[in-house]
């Protein structure tokens, strides 16, 4: 009798683990990203110097960057940040944030967030941690070949 509960088990969560797809491993389907509730601009270089110019960009979804600075935790909206310099320092994936009032501020960062946004020819994705530098453009600024 056990074992039949067992099967009965394992056949429904078979049709749960499928539905999962790539989600269950931790990737994100690359045609698929969140779409923010408010519409930023940025530019993102990555460690390898890559630019990539976005729209609608976002952090895990959201239009604000978290982090901890001492033991607490920090969120700070995108509508604040001028840019945001991601160094990698004793292990640690660490945020060196210039605000738009010209202050700076540090936080450390979660490596595997990922920063989304829409090209001109698709989705983008990048984890956090293959990120050099993000640059929020202001409204009415103008991005270099657009």
């Amino acid at each position: 009798m056990k074992r039949s509960y067992k099967s009965f088990f394992i056949l429904l969560l078979i049709p749960l683990l499928v539905g999962m797809g790539n989600s269950i491993f931790g990737e994100d389907p690359a045609d698929k990203i969140p779409i923010p509730e408010h519409k930023f601009t940025a530019i993102y270089i990555d460690q390898m110097d890559v630019i990539t110019e976005c729209k609608e960009v976002s952090i895990q979804g959201k239009t604000f960057l978290e982090g901890k600075r001492g033991k607490g935790t920090h969120a700070i909206p995108f509508e604040k940040i001028k840019n945001i310099l991601f160094v990698i320092k004793n292990g640690e994936l660490k945020g060196r944030i210039q605000l738009k009032d010209k202050s700076k501020t540090e936080l450390i960062l979660k490596k595997d967030h990922k920063a989304y946004g829409h090209t001109k020819y698709g989705t983008f994705q990048i984890k956090l941690i293959n990120l050099k530098k993000m640059i929020l453009v202001s409204k009415g600024q103008k991005i270099k070949g657009n």
